[in-house]
């Protein structure tokens, strides 16, 4: 063998082991070898848990399967055998455990000193709270915006018991008790939108911030199979093609606030077609429909045309099994007429308590003496009690707010701010500093719901009654506590018994009063029932006029919720900062009332309403109707953290409170504002 034949050899012995598979089989040996030799580094294994519960940060109660490392949150996914979920997960949701850690977190309780807020015992805090309500003698005051747990039952027993006065956050939830009140009922509104086969929504932004949205989202996506048929019809009238407009097989333009007066131009299309009810009081609403609902007059104070709302009506006639779901464009300030309204239409589509209709859901009994009903504990109207408190024609010698931030997120925002000032002493049951405890003279930080015991009990809107308990599945990671059970320990300070020494007891009694299996709950298991009330509406009362606008102005204010920028009482969520652009409030209108405004794409505005200014800058876009401004909710934070902190303006400013004492709720759905360069 010469010196070319070797090296032709050797060449061709090299291109061999490239491409055999014998050394890179050598190799990832070799590499398994040195990882495992003993003075390499190695990462500690861990125990790994799953954990089921149901958000409090989203008011529909959304199911969510956590994920513990050694007992550590660092994960969070759907719940694929929840009711309320399915599958899905909302951003409010998902943010239970990327709030946890949140710079905006309360770390400890707090009191106001000349100083500012400043640490102070946990002990020493219920001594002071203790001996704040002592002396208060009535001149007391509570507000809470959990609209689905059992904490209420101890806070409505407290201020029952203090002789004081508890107010519930206004919602979806208040609307609808208050409507099912007027119309001779009691108990929860549920929507089955699984069974449905024509869902109209009137105003209520079902799939993204109204009701059990995740829960509706599934049912529409099992309507809609991807590549076949619709099974259901879904129509949305509202102001702005949102979320909910967008995938509905059809939008039909309404103005803000317009719910109630469609759904009664609608039962006197039916009535026209020959439609009746099994209903109390069917005559005068007959004549109070034919005399002030008539398609004509429908279209000129709505912007609903009459011919597309007879068109409606025939095809809710024709329908099967037809539902509608009527309610704020924004999940606040729509009163109970639009519920009410909506409820005497179901009825004349013979829709209340059947497959794919309204249901009417029992209360969960009340285990705390002297709770009272949770209709009862609705019943209050907060927004005009503040007002007064702020204007001075009220007093609350001791002000909590539990779960709740009325400083911000409430119509005439810096009125209400102004109340939590006025007020004699204010205590702020809060997880995060938001505005209302940034004011607050004294804040005890709320443990989160994976920190604590609490429960769920069917969110507004949900198809069937439905119970969950969370228990605690983390410690908690700052030095809070469960607000129920700090209020459980004052009032024994007070000499006042409860009936209980801690809540999970009173969650205990809870699940043995509904017939549930506490331990079966504790692992993460969801309690269901498909009992219903009875109910034969009285529609006497269900056709009167509801408040006119607020304002002279000649624009309509439609704000827009969207989850990915919070909600009434979460700022924007962590995993959503990215969804956010720049720092100004971009308001949104069409070109034809941009061009009646005098403005332009990405011009800088104020808004001016009853109720105060904002500014922004406007886009141009054809997803709003003529002569309606968008305006999203959410921004305008002057608390929480700096994602949140200082991002374009509050548009609860603007908005303004009607009076309805016929029905003793306020309405801000419909606000009229002006617009000029700023």
């Amino acid at each position: 063998m010469n010196r070319r034949t070797f090296l032709s050899f050797a060449a061709g012995a090299g291109a061999g082991l490239m491409i055999t598979p014998i050394p890179w089989k050598l190799t990832d040996d070799i590499s398994i070898w040195t990882q495992n030799w003993k003075w390499n580094p190695k990462v500690p294994k861990r125990n790994v848990f799953f954990a089921e519960m149901a958000s409090k940060l989203d008011p529909a109660g959304t199911g969510v399967r956590v994920a513990l490392v050694d007992g550590v949150p660092v994960g969070l996914a759907s719940s694929q055998d929840h009711p309320l979920s399915g599958g899905g997960v909302s951003a409010l949701a998902a943010a239970e455990v990327g709030l946890l850690m949140s710079p905006a977190r309360v770390r400890q309780p707090l009191v106001r000193t000349e100083a500012g807020l400043a640490p102070i015992s946990w002990s020493d805090a219920e001594a002071l709270l203790a001996e704040k309500l002592g002396r208060a003698e009535g001149d007391v005051a509570m507000i809470s915006g959990d609209d689905t747990g059992t904490a209420n039952e101890v806070f409505a027993a407290l201020m029952h018991r203090l002789s004081g006065s508890f107010y519930m956050m206004p919602g979806e939830a208040q609307s609808a008790h208050k409507a099912l009140e007027k119309l001779g009922g009691e108990g929860h509104l549920a929507y089955d939108i699984e069974g449905a086969d024509y869902v109209l929504l009137l105003g209520a932004d079902a799939l993204e911030s109204s009701g059990t949205a995740v829960r509706n989202a599934r049912a529409f996506s099992q309507s809609h199979p991807s590549g076949q048929p619709a099974t259901a019809k879904y129509v949305y009238a509202g102001p702005v093609l949102n979320n909910t407009a967008v995938v509905c097989d059809q939008w039909i333009q309404a103005r803000p606030g317009a719910a109630a007066s469609v759904a009664l131009g609608l039962a006197h299309a039916l009535m026209e077609r020959g439609a009746t009810a099994r209903a109390n009081g069917l005559d005068a609403f007959r004549r109070d429909v034919a005399a002030n609902y008539s398609p004509a007059r429908i279209e000129r104070e709505t912007g609903v045309r009459a011919d597309t709302l007879r068109k409606l009506a025939a095809e809710l006639a024709a329908a099967k099994r037809p539902l509608v779901i009527a309610g704020s464009e924004f999940g606040q300030g729509a009163g109970a007429r639009a519920l009410m309204a909506a409820l005497g239409l179901n009825a004349m589509l013979g829709r209340i308590n059947v497959a794919g209709g309204v249901k009417i859901v029992p209360e969960a009994p009340a285990v705390v003496q002297g709770a009272g009903s949770a209709a009862s504990r609705y019943s209050a109207d907060l927004v005009p009690f503040l007002k007064k408190l702020a204007e001075g024609k009220a007093s609350a010698g001791v002000l909590m707010v539990y779960d709740a931030n009325p400083a911000y997120a409430l119509p005439q925002a810096e009125l209400m701010a102004q109340a939590v000032r006025r007020a004699g002493f204010t205590v702020s049951f809060s997880s995060f500093m938001d505005e209302t405890a940034e004011l607050a003279d004294l804040v005890l930080p709320s443990s989160m719901a994976l920190e604590r015991y609490d429960d769920v009990y069917t969110p507004y809107g949900a198809g069937q009654a439905v119970y969950s308990l969370n228990r605690p599945l983390a410690r908690p990671a700052f030095d809070t506590r469960a607000t129920a059970d700090v209020l459980l320990s004052v009032a024994r300070r007070l000499d006042i018994d409860l009936g209980y020494l801690a809540f999970k007891d009173v969650l205990r009694a809870k699940a043995e009063a509904l017939g549930a299996d506490w331990k079966a709950l504790g692992r993460g298991a969801v309690w269901t029932s498909a009992a219903t009330t009875e109910l034969v509406p009285d529609l006497s009362a269900a056709a009167a006029p509801a408040p006119r606008a607020q304002g002279e102005g000649l624009l309509a204010l439609a704000p827009v919720a969207k989850h990915n920028l919070g909600s009434a009482k979460v700022a924007l969520p962590p995993l959503c900062a990215a969804t956010v652009r720049g720092s100004d409030l971009m308001v949104q209108m069409n070109a034809k009332t941009a061009r009646l405004s005098g403005v332009a794409e990405g011009q800088a505005v104020r808004l001016s309403g009853p109720g105060g200014e904002m500014t922004a800058r406007v886009h141009i876009t054809e997803k709003v109707m003529t002569g309606v401004v968008a305006a999203p909710l959410g921004f305008g934070h002057t608390a929480w953290d700096e994602y949140s902190r200082g991002l374009g303006d509050n548009a609860y400013k603007v908005l303004a409170a009607a009076d309805d004492p016929e029905t003793g709720l306020s309405v801000w759905s419909d606000t009229r504002v002006n617009i000029a360069t700023a």
